[in-house]
């Protein structure tokens, strides 16, 4: 019998890329959106849409409860803490009320702080930057369901690239309308990034094989500068990479702006070790043409 998942998000960047993997897989998946076209949107690529909102567990609490597994992937720019743990209560309850047994939360990279060029594993003890203050707290509550027999995994993607959305999505964007690649800063810091296929397939990989309570970081392994990502989008683009002042950034953008100025060298050797997880992708630089084109074709396709 196929493993049912209710996935939060579902029609986002991350959890669109999650559920559709998971509906490969041969799991039924049950995705929550916000609104009709969004459960066109997840219904194309044959999962279940249910039409509700985080802000109001009532709307969809009942069907989550119905499911073997729970794929948090919902993100929102405003009120996030808050609206992440109200998530973490609604799925503590399908957990505490329902068949849910598995539960994969998301977390991210930014837990970790500036690595001040040390590679970093699960283990290392957390410095989150300001943007993410909240995150390692959201962590332990999810793990927390483990006392209420819940198989717990806490997932970290990297700076996720490829398809349409996500940071590198306004790389693309300003490169094609302005032929400039605008990098913050000036460039010198490492991001630790993964493509998004292959967060897909972490994820996939961590539902069937993750042992309860872990954490995992999914990451590709290179160590590009953020200047050298820049530059690689901007000669795929025929566009010029420019850095940007720290200051600026910072007043524009806010404490997202002073995260994305952290310098990060992170491991997924635990993720390849014990969920077997070995990433397709694993070169932004020699992949930018394509991943270029990639954009191109599907910026084509939804304005279509």
């Amino acid at each position: 019998m196929p493993m049912r998942v209710f996935v939060t998000g579902a029609s986002g960047y991350l959890g669109a890329a999650i559920a559709a993997r998971l509906v490969k897989s041969d799991c039924e998946v049950q995705g929550l959106v916000r609104s009709e076209e969004k459960a066109e949107l997840v219904a194309s690529l044959g999962v279940k849409p249910l039409i509700g909102d985080l802000e109001k567990p009532e709307t969809f609490l009942s069907d989550l409860k119905n499911n073997d597994a729970v794929v948090h992937a919902a993100l929102r720019s405003n009120e996030t803490a808050r609206l992440d743990r109200l998530a973490l209560e609604t799925i503590r309850a399908g957990v505490a009320d329902g068949r849910v047994r598995h539960v994969l939360y998301t977390s991210g990279v930014w837990v970790h702080g500036d690595t001040e060029g040390r590679t970093e594993d699960e283990t290392a003890t957390l410095h989150p930057a300001e943007y993410s203050a909240w995150r390692p707290a959201h962590e332990e509550a999810a793990l927390d369901m483990v006392e209420q027999e819940a198989h717990v995994t806490v997932m970290r993607p990297g700076m996720v690239y490829g398809g349409i959305g996500g940071e590198f999505d306004h790389w693309f964007r300003e490169a094609r309308e302005k032929k400039l690649v605008t990098y913050p800063g000036d460039g010198s810091q490492h991001w630790s990034v993964v493509h998004l296929a292959d967060v897909a397939e972490g994820y996939r990989l961590a539902l069937e094989h993750a042992r309860g309570g872990s954490r995992y970081l999914l990451v590709d392994e290179s160590r590009f500068t953020v200047r050298e990502l820049a530059e690689a989008v901007a000669h795929a683009a025929e566009a010029t990479a420019q850095p940007s002042d720290p200051v600026q950034l910072k007043e524009k953008r806010g404490l997202y702006g002073a995260a994305m100025l952290l310098d990060q060298r992170l491991t997924a050797a635990k993720a390849r070790r014990e969920l077997g997880w070995v990433p397709r992708h694993t070169s932004f630089v020699n992949e930018a043409p394509d991943l270029y084109g990639d954009w191109r074709a599907g910026e084509r396709t939804a304005v279509a």
